[in-house]
C-alpha cells in the first residue's frame, strides 16, 4: 500500500490537458515508452474514458447519457490500462522521471501520452465527417479579407 499511495497522489495531481509543459529527457523517454507500450485496444479504452469524463461537464452533460455502472466500468478499465503501463511496461522510465525530474516530469510525460491517446479519435472517418459538417456554416466570405494578398505583409504594407 505504501508503494501505491505516492502513485495515486501523483496521478490525482495530473490535469487532463496542460496549459504549457516542458519535458526533460526522462519525461520524453517516459512518454515515448507509454506511447509505444499502449496497444490499440488500450487506446480505445483511454478514448472512452476521456469521452465519459468530458461528458461530466455541465455544458455537455445533457448530450451524453452514461449510466453510473458504465462509468464505473470505463474507469475500471482505464485504471487497469494506466496501472499496467506505469507499473509494468514503463516502470523503469517512470522511476527515472520521478527521480530526476520529480512529479512534474512524470506529469508532463503522462499529459503527452494522454494527448496522443485521444488524438486518434479525430482521425476516425465518422468523426472527420462530422467535423467537416461545420464547414457549411462558416461564412468564407467574411474570412477572405483576413488572407493577405500575395506580396503584401500582414500589416497591410507592400513587400519591400
Amino acid at each position: 500500500m505504501r508503494r501505491i499511495f505516492p502513485w495515486l497522489i501523483a496521478l490525482a495531481a495530473l490535469p487532463l490537458w496542460p496549459i504549457t509543459a516542458h519535458a526533460g529527457s526522462y519525461a520524453d523517454k517516459l512518454s515515448q515508452c507509454l506511447i509505444h507500450a499502449t496497444t490499440p485496444a488500450d487506446q480505445k479504452v483511454v478514448v472512452r474514458w476521456a469521452f465519459a469524463t468530458m461528458a461530466l461537464d455541465p455544458d455537455v452533460a445533457s448530450m451524453a447519457a452514461i449510466a453510473p455502472t458504465q462509468r464505473e466500468a470505463i474507469n475500471r478499465k482505464a485504471g487497469a490500462v494506466v496501472t499496467n503501463l506505469l507499473a509494468g511496461a514503463c516502470s523503469q522510465p517512470v522511476q527515472q522521471a520521478l527521480m530526476f525530474e520529480g512529479v512534474q516530469g512524470a506529469q508532463t510525460a503522462f499529459e503527452a501520452w494522454a494527448r496522443w491517446a485521444i488524438t486518434g479519435i479525430a482521425e476516425e472517418p465518422h468523426v472527420m465527417q462530422g467535423a467537416g459538417a461545420l464547414l457549411q456554416y462558416i461564412d468564407i466570405g467574411k474570412l477572405m479579407p483576413l488572407v493577405p494578398l500575395q506580396g503584401l505583409t500582414p500589416d497591410g504594407g507592400g513587400a519591400r
